[in-house]
């Protein structure tokens, strides 16, 4: 009996398995694992999400901070230096061109001194900054000469015409007062000019013309009887021409 079951007590047999069967466990652990990964980082980006704030791709995120750092504030307009209002800015402005004109009229009148006219130019020049040019045209030449102002009224006073006329209209307002570069205060005058030229008692040539000058705020400081005192003045600057044409019949 013990031979037979020594003899006939066959050990347990195990199937063998197929070769590919270990190989798909393989892929189910890397599967499971990257599952478990996917979840974690979701999860991970939902808490970053609720305590950050969604993330941004960096193109869009670019454009974000753009957007931000751009000022949609409109600068707060500056008061004019020297306690000047603008209303007090344009009469001034406006002044010195009606003063301009004066010293032009005196120029023109072939029954005026030299002596009138010589002081004349000195007046005009002194209403300038240095520097200044004067633009001038002809409804002849589409060419713009450009002349420093006491050229300029040198050469006025010496066209040959038997009688000159020059009429200004449109000089009722300043536009575009702003601060410079260079930290002083502009503006421009804009007016209308016809000039009208005679010889042997009949009109030989007219033109009408649209002309801005600069402006210029210029303050200054003064001694007066021991104590400084700011004052301030407007300076004409350059004279552009916008366009010239012969007036209307």
């Amino acid at each position: 009996m013990r031979d037979f079951l020594i003899t006939h007590n066959p050990r347990p047999r195990y199937r063998k398995q197929p070769k590919y069967y270990f190989g798909f466990i393989i892929l189910l652990l890397i599967s499971l694992c990257n599952s478990f990964a996917m979840a974690y980082a979701g999860a991970g980006s939902a808490i970053i999400e609720r305590v950050a704030g969604p993330v941004i791709p960096e193109p869009a995120r670019e454009i974000i901070m753009s957007a931000q750092e751009t000022d949609t504030l409109k600068p707060a307009v500056e008061e004019l230096p020297g306690k000047v209002s603008r209303d007090d800015f344009k009469k001034k402005a406006l002044a010195k061109i009606k003063e301009f004109q004066g010293c032009l009229f005196i120029l023109c009148d072939k029954t005026a001194t030299t002596v009138a006219q010589d002081n004349a130019i000195d007046q005009a020049s002194s209403l300038f900054v240095d520097g200044a040019i004067i633009e001038v045209s002809s409804v002849n030449s589409n060419e713009k000469k450009h002349l420093k102002v006491r050229d300029f009224l040198e050469k006025l006073r010496s066209l040959r015409y038997e009688r000159i006329i020059i009429t200004f209209s449109h000089v009722d307002y300043v536009s575009n007062i702003r601060k410079g570069a260079d930290g002083k205060y502009y503006g421009i005058v804009s007016f209308e000019q016809t000039f009208r030229a005679f010889s042997d008692g009949r009109l030989v040539y007219e033109d009408e013309t649209k002309k801005t000058t600069e402006v210029q705020l210029i303050v200054y400081e003064r001694n007066l009887r021991g104590s400084t005192v700011q004052q301030w003045d407007v300076m004409l600057s350059d004279v552009e021409v916008l366009g010239t044409k012969t007036p209307k019949q």
